[in-house]
């Protein structure tokens, strides 16, 4: 696939639509090596990747039961999102990494994360894999679970696998969402 067929094809497919086979070892460090290639000011890689699978989505059920018993308005609702998890093939935690002895500033450095969890999803799709972008709240459970320092926010969770079925997603036009500006005519609709 090439990459402009990658880019406009790709699709995001519910956690539930996910099969096995999650990417082996092999895949999975070609797609995170590609996230190493966004566009990062300062370079400075502010992001970390936890991957979780197999027995780790096990834990990962009992801790976010620990975490959320009794807490919970809707216990169907959260039991079918536990299921949903814990079925999930594989996910990647993406975290920033802030490094706050630089100039590049916090939302560079969050934005060049948010960068490398959509090179993630092009680069499985790429390799016939699907996914899903998730974000999540940074709470101190999930913290110190990914020993994530005081300053560092979850910027997604990507769960990957292989969709039990493939279809094109119906796409908008670029144009309603585009705009030309010049001195002289201010911003006009693209045309």
């Amino acid at each position: 696939m090439d990459a402009i067929d990658a880019l406009m094809t790709r699709r995001s497919y519910s956690r539930g639509s996910l099969l096995q086979p999650a990417p082996n070892r092999a895949e999975l460090a070609q797609i995170l090596q590609t996230a190493m290639t966004v566009p990062d000011h300062g370079n400075l890689k502010p992001w970390r990747f936890v991957v979780i699978q197999g027995q780790g989505m096990k834990d990962l059920e009992g801790l976010l039961r620990s975490i959320y018993d009794g807490k919970v308005e809707n216990e169907e609702y959260f039991q079918r999102f536990i299921e949903e998890i814990i079925n999930t093939p594989m996910m990647i935690c993406v975290y920033s990494s802030i490094n706050q002895d630089t100039r590049v500033s916090v939302l560079d450095q969050q934005l060049a994360g948010a960068a490398a969890c959509e090179h993630i999803l092009l680069a499985a799709h790429a390799m016939g894999f699907g996914g899903i972008w998730h974000s999540q709240e940074t709470d101190d459970a999930l913290r110190q679970m990914l020993q994530m320092g005081e300053e560092d926010q979850v910027l997604g969770v990507i769960s990957l696998g292989t969709p039990k079925r493939t279809s094109l997603a119906k796409r908008k036009s670029f144009v309603d969402y585009t705009f030309e500006w010049n001195q002289e005519d201010g911003l006009q609709p693209w045309k």
